[in-house]
């Protein structure tokens, strides 16, 4: 199978982005009180799989107590926020047909609540509805029905309280959610490593200060000196004699994208955002927006210790073994359906609104900050933005008029990618796409199964909190 090249693509640093240049993901095939926390075992170096928490009887039930805590940080602590005193946070694995049953239990000192990010259930009630606010002190019990149809592969949980998502995002409060499917029965997968490798950046302090937001951060999204890879920096990531290393790739960073490679290795994606490829591919590297997930195979060339990267700068080390893997490039997925026509279509325009004044919540408590929104519009928990008719599939276009890069992310519906800028689709389920600066996306969303009300944003979170955020309404 040939391999797929990224095009276009290069690693970007915030230099580039106060050059306004921005800079374009897109791949040809894909784009990748103080307590003290006496369990924590994700100090510098060492690889922690999280804890997985099994749905039983057609339930997973969970309470999830989000609270600061310090962490051990190369010779010293950090202050974060953490599910459960858990670092990396548990991973829940569910069926289709399951009920997550999840209490949220508030310990921050703030507002929050949780975003079951990627899964195709209901926004309202109970269920993942990003309207909920959980005071500090307060719990909330959340019943998330998964549909029976519902597509298998990786997906993540995050707290969503409007103009607190960022902070609290990159303070720690994440987590993988997986639902398993047929090909999880697989032999050959079953034999696999089955890693979560959850990617985040957070910032480094030993007070709540890290909460805080400047100018910059406001204007370009926050981001840590780091790039921890389940916590950890630099870990070295062992293999069992004769497996397979199979990844699920998970990026929880407020504002970077993460350009994923192995030296001497290939990889075989085996599922995007929202579920698994009918055929899977192979590719040398791909770039990550936040919040997109890809399930891969490490297909290495040479035995021995190889090292992990982003970019050009390395993260990890993978000490394995050159295996066939050729099982994996099988079709092991049920074929994605092609939509129907769209009945109708939309656009969406990202712009720069400039410096806006005394925006609360932004900045060290306000200011002149940078702005973004879709159609010049901030974000008005008040006003549904889209009104779409239950039961049609529709086309949105969605156009980048400022001077960044913006991954686009909607809650509750999937989609496909029809024209990712160029006029070429792009395979698989989505829940999130980069837009490059001057460029046009489109996809499709087929707005079944659910009604009621939720939101799309730029998963860029500092962008989000700041007003670039849209409702939807299906009815």
């Amino acid at each position: 199978m040939a391999v797929m090249n990224e095009i276009h693509s290069r690693h970007f640093s915030r230099r580039t982005l106060l050059g306004g240049a921005g800079f374009l993901a897109l791949a040809s095939a894909f784009p990748i009180s103080k307590s003290l926390l006496s369990d924590a075992n994700a100090a510098s170096g060492k690889y922690v799989e999280p804890k997985r928490i099994l749905s039983s009887g057609g339930a997973l039930k969970l309470t999830l107590e989000a609270a600061p805590a310090m962490v051990p940080f190369n010779t010293s602590k950090r202050w974060a926020l953490l599910y459960n005193k858990q670092l990396p946070a548990p991973t829940l694995v569910a069926k289709p047909g399951d009920t997550l049953k999840i209490t949220v239990k508030n310990s921050t000192g703030f507002m929050t609540n949780l975003h079951t990010h990627g899964l195709h259930v209901s926004p309202l009630g109970k269920s993942d509805n990003p309207f909920i606010a959980i005071a500090n002190g307060k719990s909330f019990d959340y019943e998330i029905k998964i549909p029976k149809n519902h597509t298998g592969g990786t997906y993540w949980y995050h707290p969503h309280h409007h103009m607190m998502v960022a902070e609290q995002v990159n303070a720690g409060l994440a987590g993988t959610i997986i639902i398993e499917d047929t090909s999880d029965s697989l032999a050959h997968y079953k034999a696999s490593s089955d890693r979560v490798i959850q990617f985040s950046d957070p910032k480094i302090g030993t007070d709540s200060s890290v909460l805080n937001a400047t100018m910059m951060d406001s204007m370009h999204g926050r981001s840590g000196q780091y790039l921890l890879i389940n916590g950890a920096i630099n870990p070295t990531i062992t293999s069992k004699s004769g497996q397979v290393e199979r990844w699920r790739l998970v990026n929880t960073c407020v504002s970077r994208y993460v350009t994923f490679s192995v030296d001497n290795a290939d990889l075989i994606v085996l599922a995007t955002d929202a579920g698994r490829l009918e055929t899977p591919l192979k590719t040398t590297s791909m770039t990550m927006t936040p919040g997109q997930r890809y399930e891969v195979v490490i297909a290495a060339r040479k035995s021995g210790a190889l090292v992990v990267r982003d970019g050009q700068k390395a993260i990890a080390t993978l000490s394995t073994s050159a295996l066939d893997t050729s099982a994996f490039l099988a079709k092991s997925a049920d074929a994605i359906p092609v939509l129907r026509a769209p009945s109708k279509s939309r656009t969406l325009k990202i712009v720069g609104a400039g410096m806006m004044q005394g925006m609360s919540g932004m900045g060290n408590g306000g200011g002149h900050e940078m702005a973004f929104t879709f159609d010049g519009q901030a974000f008005d928990p008040t006003s549904v933005n889209q009104r779409v008719k239950f039961g049609t599939v529709e086309d949105w276009g969605i156009t980048n008029e400022s001077s960044m890069d913006h991954p686009f992310h909607i809650h509750a519906w999937n989609f496909q990618i029809v024209d990712r800028g160029d006029g070429k689709a792009l395979p698989g389920w989505r829940d999130t796409v980069n837009v490059p600066t001057g460029m046009s996306v489109r996809i499709r969303i087929d707005f079944a199964d659910f009604k009621g009300k939720t939101v799309y944003h730029c998963h860029i979170l500092d962008h989000e909190d700041n007003g670039l955020m849209g409702i939807v309404e299906v009815a």
